[in-house]
């Protein structure tokens, strides 16, 4: 821990939604003051944020910019994680809008925003993900701040695909046909592999590039604790587990026809994916140099993973 970790004020956005709260847990476990905000002090999250020291002050991205400025008065960094289930098409109205009311904030001086990549600019509009796109507008805006005001630094994380989802959308299922068997059923190609990363690892990388402003001015970080092939997936769930799992490739066109919410973008991403790869050319390094990531397989074991 470091002495200058005490001294400086990180103030977190939406810090009681998954992913603010490990990185409230990350940047207090280094020794930073962390001002937690939220919409709902009251809620079990937001008390046990305030257990562990952290400042927690209720503001969102949808409040007025006088409120955030408030909300931030003697802030120095700030981290910011955009949530298009929540906001849909105003993620991008209410990300630009915290970015310009941060910057006038005079203490602020380091913004790491979590990300992701432009599906449509990479694949020149062949792939349209929302989820994706919206965020890198948000991105857009935030670089040309940060150019316009040097002393303005900003970071970037990407982490397209989260290993949590083997126990939500994607969770293995058993096989109708053949007893004893699972399959993980995704519209990625067989042949092509995925990057994923455990949701708790966002924490210690914002961590490192909070303790290294200059280095990582400007730096895309994307996450991978691993990245594998359907297949390779489902060979590390057998080992583990010592159930028999199989991959199950669903064409995109077919599972677009799924009754549930985002079925089409979900699709357009994994096409997205097994075309250009989840982080097209960007380099993967960055993280593990930051921070141990986790492998699926210490993923699996360290969360006791068990079918339904």
């Amino acid at each position: 821990m470091s002495n200058n970790n005490k001294n400086k004020l990180v103030t977190v956005v939406d810090s009681t939604s998954e992913v603010g709260d490990f990185v409230t847990r990350a940047l207090l476990k280094e020794g930073y003051k962390v001002r937690a905000l939220t919409r709902n002090i009251e809620s079990n999250a937001a008390k046990a944020l305030k257990n562990l020291d952290a400042e927690v002050v209720k503001c969102s991205d949808t409040d007025s910019p006088a409120n955030i400025q408030a909300a931030l008065i003697d802030t120095e960094v700030i981290f910011y994680p955009t949530n298009f289930w929540s906001s849909f098409e105003k993620e991008v109205e209410y990300g630009i809008k915290f970015v310009d009311a941060a910057l006038s904030v005079k203490t602020v001086k380091h913004y790491v925003f979590h990300g992701l990549i432009s599906c449509k600019t990479v694949s020149n509009d062949k792939y349209s993900v929302p989820h994706f796109d919206l965020k890198y507008r948000v991105e857009q805006h935030l670089r040309k701040v940060s150019k316009e005001n040097p002393t303005f630094i900003s970071s970037f994380i990407y982490s397209p695909f989260y290993m949590q989802n083997f126990s939500s959308i994607f969770t293995p299922k058993r096989s109708t046909t053949t007893n004893g068997t699972y399959t993980i059923s995704m519209p990625l190609e067989e042949s092509k592999p995925l990057d994923m990363v455990d949701i708790k690892d966002i924490g210690p990388i914002v961590a490192g590039i909070v303790a290294n402003p200059s280095k990582y001015s400007g730096v895309i970080v994307p996450l991978a604790g691993e990245k594998l092939t359907g297949d390779q997936i489902c060979q590390v769930f057998t080992k583990v587990t010592g159930k028999q799992v199989k991959y199950n490739y669903i064409p995109p066109a077919t599972f677009r026809t799924f009754a549930f919410p985002y079925a089409n973008e979900i699709a357009s991403m994994f096409q997205f994916f097994s075309e250009f790869g989840a982080f097209n050319d960007l380099d993967t390094t960055l993280a593990s140099s930051i921070h141990k990531l986790t492998s699926l397989e210490d993923y699996l074991i360290s969360t006791k993973f068990r079918f339904e």
